[in-house]
């Protein structure tokens, strides 16, 4: 009895592909008995072209019906097989074999009577030279392994015959067989569907062959196996999907005993996965695993219909198709082999940033020696104080016990949030872990050649000659707000100044790697911290990323996400107050400032040049500073609006925005007034808003000087010497003694109290300063003082007084008059056991106060004169039973402290995982190999004219209609760079991810 073939083809929406396939199956040497077609709610010409097609029978199905229910639905209109000579052949709208493919398929089935199922070699749709898929397996865990993929035949795996699985697509099976073992699984309806068949198909007893002369092209369209496209959601959707098979699957398959195991580690090992999912740049595939999981987990009526057909049919153990699995030492070679082939494809050819070669080593090295000639006053230092300085917490655990939620030890004490700050504060210090104060001193060491390296990284991202990006280095390093934050003792505008390279660095690259943008999250996170002024200049420049980012846009939606992480308790904590604005005012110990003049903020100076003070030092008359400063920075400013007006001016269009941003934040910053030192006013500083003002004015003019090729060198040299004379007295603060910083000795308490603090480190030390209004500040400080890391905007912004608050006033008052009133039981109420008065300073008013305040503490009974200390005249309560220190509330941030400290821990902890520069996902690599083969066959692809937005005509192929551009293109800016300079906008050396990472393409 001769064979009999019922070909059955399911197509949905498929009228591109489709006229190819009906063509190859009306070609065939070997025609089909009989040709089932199945519509599955096309809304294209799909039915018509079917139905005209002239098969035996047409089915008009619903369109959410899968492949395996389509073919089921297909089968149950044919007569029951009476024999196993009766075949179905399985195809797609996308499976177009070639004349002989059925009849070497029949062949391969009636030589071998043991094989139930044939599988041809599939290739790929357009560049038909290429194998798409040649047989399929999985890993001892259960884990699909395409055998051959994405190679170019060469007849190479032609000898392959007995394997596993075979694809959907092109497959040939026994009906009987098909009936026996009840299709496919509902369950799986399009990833793994034939696999798990074949492998059914092995354990009834059955073989499953392929045959390398039967040749399918396939196209990928989704219908039969997942959609092969590299759009964004059907990339991500097909990773769900694999995902959900491989967990269904391992339900099926999983013994009765230890079923139960395998339900109860769905979840736990999705959150493992998803850290590795995030280490290989996969964070797209983190909500499929999750969502594979629970589909997996709460799906219990499809496994036990599944694990019911499996254990009906099943007659062989495991241990029939062990040698047809691929060993785990097998899998990790194959990838290895394929990362190594795609690495080209991935990146592409980048120049090179040529750091040690292009100068960069040279520059960093000569702002070292010019920052240790400025440091050398600080350089033997173990703490730094003065200005905005204090030490930090002794303890990495004190360190970060003060992020987040929960008890404020700042003053009498309060349950608040902390600024985000005190994170970065808390990196910080975990640097120098043997002494954490030592990290500023790290810091103020190398200012001067981190703040050079930083820009010079950054200036790659605009020129590639050596001489400009030096240039930049110069210019960034001499900015008037980085030198004047240093020498104010403004850690937080330090840190901004040498953050914000490193952000713009990494978000030029953000569209190109997650990893990328990742690091552009945490710089974000991290700006945003030191500067929460800075918060509204970045957002309006990531909602402008955003706008334009294309199908790249999930890049840098997130980009925002850890610094919101980070503030949420803050945010909570002022928005309840309704003190929106306050979340501004700039961290750490409030530092006042001068209004500045409009004009002093144009040439991006904060605080004045210091030329005024200098000149007067030294006795030099007749020059006016306001007037030779100006005149000095003009060449900045006329070689960045120039290049305004030469090649590459849409790129300086974006610098500007960048440096007008900033510009507007110094504006407003100047003009807000949100926190207080006792009477005394603090503004937000414009310091911050400059820095970013300086950081688009030096990029415009590195981009005027390009243009000017080389003419560039003399102007470039004029604006940095200029520049260097106007910032020249801020260069010399520390050796003229004009500065605000000074060594420290690493506590703010004098030395009796701090030795008194180790016996009792709630001992409180009650301190008054006198005003320049003649008042008297009043303040309590716990343990050994005061730290930075316990700062917080929310104290120093609230200018409202508590009931408390009130008392200690009072208190402070009784203690600075000569009333006779005894405070003992006020001063044992609040745990004060010291009292410090510190010096007046030439201020009359307050010198009056000093003096009558040190008379009326000498005069009160219940105190005992310790002695002059570097922090003023010190007493001692005398009742030191009842002055104990006022312990702290335990647990003070409740639950809501824990919410936010674990949201923050996952959202800042996913960035980190992810900005690791680790490897590349399993989608990469498959999908640059798809690449590969497009770009191969590009030269084969018939062109069209299509035109441009410009009118003009270009010629481009059908081949690209899936894929995204080229890296790059997304963006103006990527844009921008590559046609005005040619230098590649994503990182060129190793700095950058080895190989592309997941969803780049």
């Amino acid at each position: 009895m001769q064979p009999r073939v019922t070909a059955i083809l399911v197509a949905r929406n498929g009228a591109k592909h489709l006229e190819r396939t009906l063509k190859a199956l009306s070609l065939q040497t070997r025609k089909p008995d009989s040709v089932i077609t199945v519509d599955c709610g096309s809304s294209d010409a799909t039915a018509k072209m079917l139905a005209d097609f002239g098969p035996t029978q047409f089915i008009a199905a619903d369109a959410d019906l899968n492949f395996g229910q389509a073919i089921t639905a297909a089968v149950r209109v044919t007569t029951p097989p009476t024999h196993d000579r009766e075949l179905l052949w399985l195809l797609a709208q996308d499976s177009a074999p070639d004349p002989t493919a059925l009849e070497v398929l029949v062949d391969a089935l009636e030589i071998a009577p043991s094989v139930a199922v044939a599988g041809p070699k599939v290739m790929e749709w357009i560049a038909g030279e290429y194998i798409h898929n040649f047989g399929e397996s999985m890993t001892p865990f259960g884990a699909t392994v395409t055998l051959v993929e994405s190679e170019l035949d060469q007849g190479q795996h032609d000898g392959l015959s007995d394997v596993l699985a075979v694809s959907a697509g092109g497959m040939l099976v026994r009906h009987q067989v098909w009936e026996q073992l009840g299709g496919f699984d509902p369950a799986l309806p399009t990833v793994d569907d034939s696999l798990d068949f074949c492998v059914r198909v092995r354990l009834a007893g059955y073989r499953v062959s392929v045959v390398p002369a039967a040749r399918v092209a396939s196209a990928g369209d989704g219908v039969a196996g997942p959609n092969q496209s590299s759009r964004g959601r059907l990339r991500r959707r097909r990773v769900r999907a694999e995902r959900s098979a491989q967990l269904h699957r391992r339900l099926v398959y999983a013994p009765a005993g230890v079923l139960a195991l395998h339900w109860l580690t769905l979840l736990p090992l999705a959150f493992i996965r998803s850290i590795g999912q995030l280490l290989r740049k996969e964070p797209g595939a983190i909500v499929g695993e999750f969502s594979a999981a629970f589909g997996a987990a709460f799906n219990g009526l499809r496994v036990s219909s599944a694990r019911r057909m499996f254990t009906k049919t099943r007659t062989l153990g495991w241990d029939a198709i062990s040698t047809l699995r691929v060993p785990s030492a097998e899998v990790r070679r194959r990838q290895s082999l394929k990362r190594e082939a795609s690495l080209f494809g991935l990146h592409g050819e980048r120049s090179e940033i040529r750091f040690f070669s292009g100068g960069g080593a040279w520059t960093m090295l000569a702002a070292a020696v010019v920052g240790i000639v400025m440091m050398v006053p600080l350089l033997g230092a173990d703490t730094l104080i003065g200005g905005g300085l204090l030490p930090l917490s002794p303890s990495l655990p004190e360190l970060w016990a003060s992020v987040g939620y929960g008890w404020r030890d700042l003053g009498l004490g309060f349950v608040g949030a902390a600024d985000p700050f005190a994170a970065v504060l808390a990196v910080l210090g975990s640097i120098a872990f043997w002494s954490p104060s030592f990290a500023f001193v790290l810091v103020y060491a190398l200012a001067f050649p981190l703040a050079a390296v930083g820009a010079w990284m950054a200036a790659t991202r605009l020129t590639d000659r050596g001489s400009l990006r030096a240039l930049a280095a110069a210019l960034w390093v001499l900015a008037p707000s980085f030198l004047a934050a240093l020498a104010d003792g403004r850690p937080a505008a330090i840190l901004v100044h040498l953050l914000l390279p490193w952000l713009f660095f990494t978000w030029f690259a953000a569209a190109r790697t997650w990893s990328s943008s990742a690091s552009a999250a945490l710089l974000f996170a991290a700006v945003v911290a030191c500067a929460p002024s800075l918060a509204p200049a970045l957002l309006v420049a990531w909602l402008l990323s955003v706008a334009i980012a294309g199908r790249r846009v999930m890049r840098f939606i997130g980009i925002p996400l850890p610094a919101l992480a980070l503030a949420l308790p803050l945010i909570a904590d002022q928005g309840l107050r309704g003190t929106w604005l306050n979340l501004v005012a700039d961290p750490g110990l409030p530092v006042p400032s001068d209004h500045a003049p409009t004009l002093q903020l144009l040439l991006g100076l904060p605080g004045g040049s210091g030329w005024a003070g200098v000149l007067d030092r030294f006795g030099v008359p007749g020059l006016d500073p306001q007037l030779f400063v100006p005149i000095l920075l003009t060449p900045i400013a006329v070689l960045a609006l120039l290049a305004l007006l030469l090649p590459g001016a849409r790129l300086a269009g974006g610098a500007w925005l960048v440096a007008l941003l900033g510009f507007g934040t110094a504006l407003a910053a100047n003009q807000l007034v949100l926190a207080a030192i006792g009477a005394e006013p603090v503004r937000v500083w414009s310091g911050a808003g400059l820095s970013l003002y300086w950081l688009g004015l030096v990029g415009a003019l590195l981009i005027g000087l390009r243009a000017l090729r080389r003419f560039a060198p003399a102007p470039g040299v004029v604006a940095a010497l200029a520049l260097a004379v106007v910032v020249l007295p801020l260069l010399g603060t520390l050796h003229l003694g004009t500065a605000a910083v000074r060594e420290g000795t690493g506590r703010t308490q004098p030395a009796f109290v701090a030795a008194e603090a180790q016996i009792d480190d709630r001992v409180g030390t009650l301190h008054l300063v006198p005003q320049a209004d003649g008042g008297l500040l009043a303040t309590i400080e716990r343990g050994v003082g005061a730290t930075l890391n316990q700062q917080s905007t929310r104290g120093s912004t609230d200018q409202t007084l508590s009931a408390r608050e009130k008392a200690l006033a009072e208190l402070a008052g009784n203690l600075a008059s000569r009333s006779g009133l005894d405070t003992s039981a006020d001063l044992a109420e609040f745990g004060i056991r010291f009292i410090v008065l510190q010096p007046a300073g030439a201020d009359v008013l307050a010198g009056d106060t000093q003096l009558r305040t040190e008379t009326a503490l000498d005069g009160n009974a219940a105190l005992a004169p310790v002695g002059d200390t570097e922090f003023g005249r010190l007493w001692q309560f005398g009742e030191t039973d009842a002055a104990g220190g006022v312990p702290a509330p335990a647990r003070a941030g409740g639950v809501f402290g824990l919410v936010t400290l674990l949201i923050a821990v996952a959202v800042v902890g996913s960035a980190v995982l992810l900005s690791l520069p680790i490897g590349a996902g399993r989608e990469a690599v498959r999908q640059a190999n798809r690449d590969a083969i497009r770009r191969a066959a590009r030269a084969n692809a018939k062109p069209k004219p299509k035109r441009t937005r410009r009118g003009k005509s270009m010629v481009v192929s059908d081949l690209d209609a899936d894929r995204e551009p080229p890296l790059g293109t997304d963006l103006e800016a990527d844009l921008a760079m590559d046609q005005e300079t040619g230098v590649g906008t994503g990182l060129e050396s190793s700095t950058e991810d080895t190989v592309e990472d997941d969803h780049a393409r």
